[in-house]
């Protein structure tokens, strides 16, 4: 890194890794929810076109989020991982 603290202290933000490691839990148990629910959608039996598109929709949109979930929780695994920095109060 070539600026100095001074630069960097202000972007620097303070984590406690077990409070990433239970974010990601959420995260990733709203994946799994949203892969569940899409997959149980399969299960539901239309006939009428609208509703069958309506069901689409839905399912597409849960497997959307399921993926950027699925995203966000590598990307707090990879914070969880980085190491640690201390930035000292010289300028």
């Amino acid at each position: 890194m070539s600026q100095s603290n001074g630069i960097l202290a202000p972007r620097l933000v303070a984590a406690d890794s077990h409070q990433i490691e239970y974010i990601n839990d959420c995260v990733q148990d709203v994946a799994s929810d949203c892969e569940s629910l899409a997959y149980a959608l399969n299960m539901i039996e239309i006939h009428d076109p609208a509703s069958k598109g309506i069901v689409v929709a839905v399912r597409t949109a849960l497997l959307a989020n399921h993926k950027y979930a699925a995203e966000i929780s590598i990307m707090l695994s990879e914070l969880v991982l980085l190491p640690q920095m201390e930035v000292s109060s010289d300028a």
